[in-house]
């Protein structure tokens, strides 16, 4: 059972740094787009980019917009790589585990919610201006289902290894 925990917990030191490494890639590239070619590459909608390219429209109040969804991706991240941490130490189910994959969670829903808002904002605004686009407020229930569904499953976690705690003291 050490092996194996122990090749476990090699595993996730690895696995943390190709996170590191990927996230790291990524992030220079969006960066590298936005400086060299003028464009932000992180948020798919047709309605930022035409705004984008508007000359009416200023580039610092839509990057402004974004800025959620970029610190958003970066608490991901961070939310991984501490869990990650975590595992690498042999800490597989502390309750900073739990931190974790509620801080996850939760950002990700934050995140899907705020994409759906500034996606039906930015078609509002190129409507208005344009009178051109149509504007359609888009949810992902899927996508929030399943997130819910991690968010219950992470909660019955903590529930069933506090119960075992219990008994492991009553023994």
């Amino acid at each position: 059972m050490v092996k194996s925990t122990d090749k476990i917990q090699r595993w996730c030191g690895t696995f943390r740094a190709v996170v590191l490494g990927i996230s790291g890639l990524i992030f220079s590239f969006l960066i590298y787009h936005l400086i060299i070619n003028g464009e932000v590459r992180y948020i798919e909608s047709e309605s930022f980019n035409l705004l984008w390219k508007s000359e009416q429209i200023s580039h610092s109040i839509l990057f402004s917009l974004t800025l959620p969804l970029l610190a958003g991706m970066l608490l991901s991240v961070y939310w991984i790589i501490r869990l990650l941490k975590l595992f690498s130490g042999g800490q597989f189910f502390h309750n900073h585990c739990y931190t974790c994959y509620q801080g996850f969670i939760w950002t990700k829903i934050a995140l899907v919610l705020y994409s759906c808002g500034l996606n039906f904002s930015l078609d509002y605004w190129y409507h208005t201006l344009y009178h051109a686009n149509q504007v359609v407020l888009k949810i992902p229930f899927g996508e929030l289902t399943t997130l819910g569904l991690f968010a219950v499953v992470a909660y019955l976690l903590k529930a069933a290894k506090e119960i075992e705690d219990e008994n492991k003291e009553f023994v």
